[in-house]
């Protein structure tokens, strides 16, 4: 995705709809991949960074009970409503959600037992400052939990859809996947985590694979960050990148998306 850092809650404000359709389907099993890793205890502190519709917050607020306390940051206030309508109806009572920049936040006295962030680093404009300043606010010995997509990711769903659209205009640079393409293997990922000065860097690898149809493609490319590709397009336009894009994945026989997430985790 190449829109500024500024406009990021926007983009996924306007894709929320489509967003929320894929999380029984891929954020909500990366959310509670990403939590498993982070190993929530009762009573902790837990700061999730990039929360979206809630994918890794929710479990986290689970796992923390009643005497813990989970604070969901993100930038994009539509993707909270959902999350905070599912926290609702769990009757989960310990999370708060906020609209903001979560690398701004400031930790309470003591800091967070656990700061996670799944697939987020990326997006931020400078990932090694922000994701500094996010470790910032853990207390001494506490986890930073950290999961990006694997190098080859959504490969066949994501050359079709830049495919379709350089049929209308030109592909844009794109600072976070050259940030991405930084800390998308294990070693990598540990590698990074290490000299943000943390310790102890360990990297689990999932794989998943999960059925795509026309129309579900569409609602990922919709409502993810690369809805920012197709902006400014006309309707008519937009429909013919839809079309071309449904081509392409049919030609490919692309009828699943590779999913592949390494988390990391260190401690402060």
């Amino acid at each position: 995705m190449a829109a500024p850092h500024t406009t990021i809650g926007a983009v996924f404000s306007a894709g929320a709809e489509e967003f929320h359709r894929w999380s029984p389907l891929l954020w909500d099993p990366v959310g509670e991949a990403t939590a498993a890793v982070a190993a929530p205890v009762p009573g902790e502190r837990v700061l999730d960074a990039c929360c979206g519709a809630g994918a890794s917050a929710l479990p986290a607020a689970r796992a923390v009970g009643p005497g813990g306390v989970v604070d969901a940051v993100d930038l994009s206030g539509s993707l909270l409503a959902i999350a905070e309508h599912r926290a609702h109806l769990e009757g989960l009572r310990n999370i708060r959600f906020h609209q903001g920049d979560a690398t701004a936040w400031k930790a309470p006295e003591g800091g967070y037992d656990l700061v996670q962030c799944a697939l987020g680093v990326f997006f931020f404009p400078d990932m090694d400052r922000d994701s500094w300043a996010l470790a910032g606010r853990l207390r001494p010995g506490g986890r930073l939990v950290v999961t990006v997509w694997e190098k080859g990711a959504l490969g066949g769903w994501g050359q079709a859809f830049k495919s379709a659209v350089e049929t209308e205009r030109e592909w844009p640079p794109s600072p976070q996947s050259a940030q991405l393409a930084r800390i998308d293997t294990a070693e990598a990922l540990a590698a990074w985590l290490e000299g943000l000065g943390l310790n102890g860097a360990r990297v689990q690898r999932r794989q998943l694979d999960v059925p795509l149809t026309p129309d579900s493609a569409w609602d990922l490319a919709m409502g993810s960050g690369t809805r920012a590709l197709v902006a400014g397009l006309t309707p008519a336009a937009i429909e013919r990148v839809r079309q071309r894009f449904t081509d392409g994945l049919a030609e490919a026989s692309v009828s699943d998306l590779d999913v592949r997430i390494l988390t990391g985790t260190a401690l402060a």
